[in-house]
């Protein structure tokens, strides 16, 4: 049987904290925050959820606009919300340009790598789905020491359309059946089936992708908490990448 995992990849396969730790040195600068005493990380969530939300949003209005675009027109709003002293002279565009900069090349999450060799080894294909652009992904995974190919990357970017819609999640399923099929007769002419899971620390991602028929797998490092009562429960949860591996490579 045919077994392919999907991974979502800000957040869940990458991290943030030297995007964090960027723009916490310019809210500090020259004494900017001494009063406020705004914390960096509060604000890069508050700023990030919200562009996740927006470029949702978007998409349902068929305005759909790629996710780093709205991160740069968004972040001095983020920092007026918190009451940051006038972002719109405190923040410069070099600083939104050096923040776009960090954003493509995040850190990997620990055990990444591991993850991803110990899947493939144990004979799973791995796929990332994602809001990001398929470019900075590749960048991601190459700085990682992880070989993916650009067919190994959906973006949203590539069909107009952002998570959580159900397209994302059934545009993948295709993409995957599609490969498989390629060098499988008896799943080309339906004889049997494929086992397809996915893999994200965010759970309204795992829930769209199992309406679309994924078997779920959430990870904790971000939310902390799967909050079952409001998205329904999961295959497996894991407390981190490593844990998932050995949940995944259970499965028979």
């Amino acid at each position: 049987m045919p077994k392919s995992v999907c991974f979502d990849v800000l957040g869940t396969c990458f991290h943030f904290q030297p995007l964090i730790d960027l723009i916490s040195k310019i809210i500090n600068r020259n004494g900017n925050n001494d009063k406020m005493n705004i914390d960096a990380s509060t604000l890069f969530h508050s700023w990030f959820y919200a562009a996740q939300r927006d470029s949702t949003y978007l998409s349902i209005c068929k305005s759909y606009t790629p996710i780093a675009q709205i991160l740069q027109q968004t972040f001095r709003r983020a920092c007026a919300i918190v009451d940051f002293p006038h972002p719109e002279t405190n923040i410069t565009d070099q600083d939104l340009r050096d923040i776009l900069t960090r954003i493509k090349r995040l850190p990997p999450r620990d055990g990444l790598k591991e993850c991803f060799d110990g899947l493939r080894s144990a004979d799973w294909h791995v796929y990332a789905v994602t809001n990001g652009s398929k470019q900075a992904s590749l960048c991601y995974y190459e700085l990682a020491d992880i070989q993916l190919d650009a067919a190994q990357i959906l973006s949203c970017d590539d069909i107009k359309v952002a998570k959580p819609d159900p397209k994302v999640y059934e545009n993948a399923k295709q993409w995957l059946e599609s490969q498989h099929c390629k060098n499988d007769t008896a799943l080309r002419n339906g004889s049997r089936e494929s086992e397809r899971w996915f893999v994200a620390a965010h759970s309204w991602d795992l829930m769209a992708a199992r309406d679309a028929g994924f078997k779920t797998a959430w990870v904790a490092h971000e939310e902390g908490d799967p909050c079952t009562e409001l998205f329904g429960d999961f295959d497996f949860t894991a407390k981190d990448l490593r844990e998932c591996l050995e949940m995944i490579k259970s499965v028979e």
